[in-house]
């Protein structure tokens, strides 16, 4: 899965109290990147995103851009310039990209092998200081040119940045979270990497997400302070003076279920936006500092960060899991949408992930930016293009496939197709997932056939190996949820339909139906556990084994257990052994739910390509 996966998983269970430990550099690994949430990176290259809104809709949001609005001086604010955010790039790192207000002209900025999150724009808009990481070396700020260009790297080897960074209004000073021998701070330094200083008490537990107010006395940040017993507590937001003095809390969430992340100041400096998560959920929060009275600004169905305040205070940009309003669908994608503060005029700029979106202010003395033409441009298409007469969205990747045991680096590939206008669907649709090959290595599908089944959370390409000993790999594809679901494929050979080329493995008859092994069907096999169920897959060449058990919950009644052998013999799968039994509630059944690799395929739980 990609580096972004793993936070995706973090931040369902956000809302959990943390733990301390001793392993601060695991720690560290854990928590950082704390605004940068839930995106599928595909494993493929990504395409150009655009808004899909009517001219109507565009030219209301243009409107909104160019009122003008007044400071808490009095002083005309900035103009919004470029939304600058982090998305995944073809070759699996996490890039800078910019794009305007309404989701238009996408454009690449950073581009080196590395991974570039959490940018900020500096107040004349001319540079991004962001967190910028090698594979083999701690994350460290940085900036670039918003235009691209050389990357200029602030912070020493043995700071390992976590969050941040944050300019002063003066464009002086950065502020970031970081770890320099000691527990996590926040720090402040010169624009030019000189001088950085912790300016948080080292009994404020993982601080991070700092955001300098418009008058440059304050800085927000969220924490999780510590208590008597020495034991973390929920995540508040706090504020602090730039030399370190002041603590504030300024939420003190008080119910211990809620955690509270990435604040913004409103450019008048009188309220801060912050996300608040939950078990069910998050959303962005407003909060008035001199009344401290709270609007929710978002209804907290879906996993959602990074909010960002337009220079002009108009409107919020932040990040969203999940777009179908459903509280049962898993939020599988990030991406990049925009809120008024008052809730209204919610609307969708990315469509093929992003996050951690921060704006790019156009100084009140400066040009203002070109500008917009009055209708859209012409969207370019989505999804990856391997070489089909269609795109593939939401596309999962695996490579070294040898489909024609011929020492091939074949790949595969599974997503699903463009809609009839071009653009990707919203969410990976469990209904119409495709399965395409590039069985003679050069990056090209020769062949593709839709899934005979459905998928449920995600399905993809998971492994590779040759089960009937012919020298040819077979693929196995994998259908996540609180278990996971194997079914195996099989390349048929040229042909002039590629839709038929590469094809599901039926079970032969009789099969064996006490197990749910149905002769003329794809085999479904699966390993893991779940309430009263629990599956294991064992295989001692050229023999595969299934062996399952199920008992209803709080039941005394008897478990069923069942074992299944079969043999790949001609292209399917031939029972050749079978056993089916029952034991009494309670009483050991043989069978476990945690799979040892077997047959060249690891076939443990959530380890996809």
């Amino acid at each position: 899965m990609s580096k972004v996966d793993d936070e995706l998983s973090r931040r369902f269970q956000q809302a959990q109290r943390p733990v301390r430990s001793d392993d601060l550099l695991a720690g560290l690994a854990r928590r950082r990147h704390r605004r940068e949430v839930l995106r599928r990176v595909q494993a493929g290259g990504l395409a150009l995103a655009v808004l899909a809104a009517t001219a109507v809709g565009f030219v209301a949001l243009q409107r909104a851009f160019e009122e003008e609005g007044r400071g808490r001086t009095g002083a005309p604010l900035p103009g919004n310039g470029e939304i600058v955010f982090s998305a995944g790039g073809a070759d699996g790192f996490v890039h800078l990209y910019a794009m305007q207000p309404d989701g238009s002209g996408r454009r690449q900025i950073t581009d080196f092998g590395t991974d570039d999150t959490a940018p900020a724009v500096s107040p004349d808009g001319r540079t991004i200081a962001f967190v910028h990481q090698l594979e083999e070396a701690a994350p460290a700020i940085a900036t670039i040119k918003l235009d691209g260009g050389t990357v200029t790297w602030l912070t020493d080897p043995d700071f390992f940045v976590s969050d941040g960074p944050s300019w002063s209004p003066d464009g002086t000073r950065i502020a970031f979270a970081a770890t320099h021998g000691e527990g996590q701070r926040i720090y402040v330094m010169g624009a030019d990497g000189s001088d950085p200083r912790p300016i948080t008490p080292p009994d404020v537990y993982w601080p991070d997400g700092p955001a300098w107010s418009p008058d440059g006395t304050r800085i927000a940040f969220a924490a999780s302070a510590i208590s008597g017993d020495d034991e973390p507590s929920v995540w508040d937001i706090y504020t602090v003076s730039p030399d370190g003095g002041a603590l504030t809390n300024v939420t003190q969430t008080s119910d211990g279920l809620h955690d509270e992340g990435g604040p913004t100041w409103s450019p008048d400096g009188h309220r801060i936006a912050f996300t608040r998560n939950g078990s069910e959920g998050s959303s962005i929060v407003i909060r008035g500092l001199s009344d401290g009275v709270e609007t929710q600004v978002t209804d907290g169905t879906f996993v959602e960060g990074s909010p960002a305040w337009a220079p002009d205070g108009r409107w919020i940009a932040f990040d969203r899991a999940g777009v179908e309003r459903d509280p049962g669908e898993h939020p599988a994608q990030q991406d990049v949408w925009l809120v008024h503060p008052d809730g209204t005029g919610e609307r969708r700029l990315t469509t093929d992930g992003a996050f951690a979106p921060t704006w790019q202010p156009i100084p009140v003395d400066a040009s203002p930016p070109s500008p917009a033409p009055s209708v859209l441009p012409t969207p370019e298409p989505e999804g990856r293009d391997i070489g089909l007469a269609f795109n593939l969205c939401h596309a999962e990747r695996l490579g070294r496939i040898d489909f024609l045991g011929e020492g091939m680096n074949g790949q595969a590939w599974v997503g699903v197709t463009t809609k009839d206008d071009g653009s990707c669907p919203s969410s990976s649709n469990p209904d119409a997932q495709v399965v395409a090959a590039d069985v003679d290595g050069d990056g090209r599908a020769e062949a593709w056939n839709d899934l005979p089944w459905e998928c449920n959370v995600l399905c993809v390409p998971h492994d590779a190996t040759d089960l009937d000993g012919d020298g040819t790999e077979e693929l196995i594809v994998a259908s996540y949820f609180s278990i996971v679901d194997y079914y195996v494929m099989r390349y048929l050979g040229p042909s002039d339909e590629p839709s038929s080329g590469i094809v599901p493995v039926l079970v032969g008859h009789p099969g064996h139906e006490p197990a749910g092994v149905r002769a003329g069907e794809p085999l479904r096999i699966d390993a893991g556990g779940d309430a009263g169920y629990s599956s294991e897959i064992v295989c001692e060449p050229p023999v595969l084994g299934w062996n399952w058990a199920f008992a209803p919950v709080d039941s005394q009644d008897p478990t069923e257990v069942h074992s299944v052998e079969l043999e790949l013999r001609d292209g399917e799968f031939v029972v050749v052994g079978t056993n089916d039994y029952t034991v009494s509630a309670g009483e050991p059944t043989g069978v476990g739910d945690d799979t040892e690799p077997s047959c060249g395929v690891d076939w443990d739980f959530w380890t996809g390509p």
